[in-house]
């Protein structure tokens, strides 16, 4: 039977109707799930300890898991928005590397990041970035490689865009850590985030001079990228770390 031509274009208005709303449904449901199954779970000392002794059987002097006192969280602002809030203690990570040292700051399960800092010729230079969040669900890593520096200026190159920017010498400083007074070289690290990515990244470190074994350090970032189906997603960062003891565990 053929239907007239008006009620042929409301059976194609009215399934189109229909997919829209199953369309709807599916995402509401889609976007609830997400809603409900974010969590921020600090991360084991265990697991962490564990993952460097299988890693590094033989550690070096400085090779070991550093705990830090901590202040500070990250937030999204899709979604409803989220915050996590840091664990009062954190771990960093120090393995020696052939060019100096690499360092792994683990704030939450699902929530690290990775300095290589080279430490030759008298200067401190970033070599790698390695980043890692986790929000309702889902894991985003974001790896920088960076190039040659000269005058404290560095370039980085990721596979969402680039990062470039400044690390200057802001003189030295006594820390009590422990009980014990140490002698630390304050470094600021700023940077622009650009690409995919947009934003800015700052890091002030105290470094142990001799060996780049961070004392203290501040972390803080504005930056956002486009999501699908989402629109701009901001993200915001604030931390602050002090060294409990300069013995780690091993």
């Amino acid at each position: 039977m053929k239907l007239p031509l008006g009620s042929r274009r409301r059976s194609a208005a009215g399934l189109a109707l229909v997919a829209a709303v199953v369309v709807l449904v599916l995402a509401a449901a889609w976007l609830s799930g997400l809603l409900f199954t974010d969590t921020a779970r600090p991360a084991a000392s265990g697991s962490v300890l564990g993952r460097f002794q299988a890693a590094d059987p033989h550690p070096r002097t400085l090779d070991g898991v550093y705990t830090y006192r901590t202040r500070g969280g990250e937030s999204l602002d899709v979604l409803g928005g989220k915050r996590h809030r840091y664990p009062a203690t954190t771990t960093i990570t120090v393995v020696e590397v052939p060019c100096g040292i690499r360092l792994r700051w683990d704030a939450l399960a699902g929530r690290s990041t990775t300095w290589t800092l080279c430490t030759g010729s008298g200067s401190i230079e970033l070599r790698t970035l390695d980043q890692v969040h986790t929000f309702f669900g889902r894991t985003d890593r974001t790896r920088y490689a960076c190039g040659p520096q000269a005058g404290g200026r560095f370039r980085c190159r990721s596979q969402h865009g680039g990062e470039a920017g400044l690390v200057s010498a802001a003189g030295y400083v006594d820390l009590d850590v422990g009980g014990v007074r140490e002698r630390a070289l304050r470094l600021h690290m700023t940077a622009a985030v650009s690409g995919g990515d947009r934003g800015t990244e700052t890091v002030d470190w105290w470094l142990e001079p001799r060996t780049a074994l961070p004392l203290e350090l501040t972390v803080s970032s504005r930056t956002s990228r486009a999501e699908p189906l989402i629109g701009r997603a901001h993200y915001r960062e604030d931390a602050t770390l002090r060294l409990v003891s300069t013995t780690p565990e091993r």
